[in-house]
């Protein structure tokens, strides 16, 4: 096949994220559980074990308290199954992101003592409930905060007994999710009983969704939990997941991390965002049809609800943005009564995309505030949040997406110092995207091969990106443009007599429909197989064009 060598590809790719070492190169395309690190190289986790065994013997009923976000629901719902397949009693908590909101509760603990609870187990959640543990121990409980997100020791917090990689000296890998923690506490416990541990990984689908949707770093454990993962999915042993994959009509597709991120985590996510929480964990666990059926239907009209609350959110605040007349943002601060809380984190991360500045949106309710923030490369949100945390309730989340509770009346101040703060940050921050080109790759080497050498260190994300190519001088035979405003296009590209379906999203309006016949294109792109009204094709993914031809746009305008 022309301008195209299998190995000099592989390469290249690998060069481009870091893998110099080629004696790891069969590691990192074939990754195996059985490269997962030792769970007891977390400080804790001997007595973490120590206290489940006890648990096991004496009957003790354990609560698996989890976030409401998917990493914590299936966190939650992967410690609740694979428990109970041992005999042991679970139950298990999701609060409620409206009534309840985040971390443990004293009044949930109360609830919890009601239901004869002697053992808390949190998943992604709690690192900032250090008088709620007290209370709960109080009340004869035990407390195990296994959390992973960002966060600092705190006086007396001494005796808590954390499992989180980024506060541990000794567990190399800082960037497990929340659910990634979960299965090292699953394998821990599953060495010391001396039990088979692939009894473990036919439920490492339900990790592997946690993991994508927390958008962690591709490498390491999480590559190996997110391949595996996706292997898994496939002949799923989830009965929840079974039905998804059904109603979503994937069939023999090989899912990918793109149909996790766009197609099953928005769904689940629902129900975490603007319905029931603990209905997201029941879809996991709940092995009757009917029910599970029930909640597949909540989810379809829950989603369907989310979006309609994204869009009436996002055009608030795009609407605001162009009324400011600022021509250079340094960021996006935000806060109204209209919108809905569990939604806003969402449209922060349309919003910071489409302006590249870090953005905070505040829903109002009483006089209080819920904020979701995401930022952009080189600025972390949680450091600005440690700023000011003493005019903040609470806080918390990573360096890119975080998360504060705030007084009403506190929240200008906090905004003029996010203001200050990141017009300095901000200024040399080019406004144009950029993009880190692989190489140049001629649309005609493109084919089942490539696609299939592409694969091979897949999955794609943070820290490892999908290859991106460079294609020359292209034409379109014809383009469409579709989505709200006209955002995205497709069309036929052309080379050589050759035609390519291609798509650009977010790209619409780089495009001139009465120009783009005259005009020849250089492409950014990645080849990728869909299924296109029931037809397997091969489609020409732009992740951005530049016109070549623009006399013609001066001819047309003279």
């Amino acid at each position: 096949m022309e301008g195209y060598n299998s190995e000099e590809l592989l390469t290249t790719l690998l060069k481009n994220r870091g893998i110099q070492d080629f004696s790891k190169l069969h590691e990192f395309i074939n990754p195996n559980v059985s490269s997962f690190r030792n769970p007891f190289l977390f400080e804790n986790m001997e007595t973490v074990v120590s206290m489940l065994e006890k648990a096991k013997q004496n009957g003790t009923r354990i609560c698996i308290y989890g976030d409401y976000d998917v990493d914590g629901i299936t966190g939650t719902a992967f410690l609740v199954k694979i428990f109970r397949q041992i005999g042991m009693d679970i139950v298990y908590y999701i609060p409620s992101r409206d009534e309840e909101g985040y971390g443990l509760t004293k009044k949930n603990i109360d609830f919890l003592y009601t239901k004869q609870v002697k053992l808390v187990i949190t998943v992604d959640t709690g690192y900032n409930s250090l008088e709620d543990v007290a209370y709960a121990r109080e009340k004869g409980m035990e407390v195990i905060i296994s959390d992973h997100h960002k966060t600092v020791r705190e006086a007396g917090d001494e005796d808590i007994l954390f499992l989180n990689p980024k506060l541990s000296k000794s567990y190399e890998f800082k960037f497990l999710s929340g659910a990634g923690v979960a299965l090292k506490i699953a394998q821990a416990f599953y060495q010391r009983l001396k039990l088979d541990l692939n009894i473990l990984y036919q439920y490492l689908d339900i990790i592997m969704i946690g993991t994508i949707a927390d958008v962690v770093p591709m490498v390491d454990e999480n590559r190996i939990i997110i391949k595996n993962g996706l292997k898994i999915l496939q002949k799923t042993k989830v009965k929840g997941l079974a039905y998804l994959l059904k109603y979503l009509k994937f069939g023999d597709k090989n899912i990918n991390t793109t149909d996790v991120s766009y197609y099953i985590s928005p769904l689940i996510n629902s129900l975490g965002r603007v319905g029931t929480s603990r209905m997201a964990a029941d879809f996991f666990i709940k092995e009757d049809d009917f029910e599970i059926y029930n909640i597949i239907e909540e989810m379809k009209k829950l989603n369907k609800k989310r979006r309609e609350l994204e869009k009436n959110i996002y055009d608030d605040a795009i609407r605001v943005i162009e009324k400011s007349g600022k021509k250079r943002l340094s960021c996006i601060f935000l806060s109204s009564r209209r919108w809905h809380p569990g939604v806003i984190g969402v449209v922060s991360s349309r919003l910071s995309l489409k302006f590249q500045v870090p953005v905070i949106l505040i829903a109002l309710e009483g006089k209080l505030g819920k904020a979701s923030c995401r930022s952009i490369k080189n600025i972390s949100i949680y450091n600005i949040l440690e700023e000011v945390r003493e005019d903040l309730v609470r806080y918390g989340g990573h360096d890119l997406a975080a998360g504060f509770t705030i007084e009403e009346e506190k929240i200008e101040k906090v905004k003029r110092y996010f203001i200050e703060y990141l017009s300095n940050k901000t200024k040399n921050i080019e406004e144009k995207r950029k993009y880190n080109i692989d190489m140049e790759l001629p649309l005609e080497a493109i084919g089942e091969r490539l696609l299939q050498d592409i694969e091979k260190i897949s999955p794609f994300g943070s820290e490892n990106p999908h290859p991106l190519f460079l294609e020359k001088n292209l034409s379109f035979r014809e383009i469409r443009k579709f989505g709200v405003d006209q955002r995205h296009f497709n069309g036929i590209l052309v080379k050589a007599g050759k035609e390519y379906p291609a798509v650009g999203f977010d790209l619409g309006h780089r495009i001139h429909l009465d120009t783009y016949p005259a005009q020849s294109f250089d492409i950014v792109y990645y080849p990728e197989k869909v299924n296109l009204h029931g037809e397997k094709m091969i489609q020409i993914r732009i992740k951005d064009i530049i016109i070549k031809d623009e006399f013609y746009d001066i001819f047309i305008k003279s």
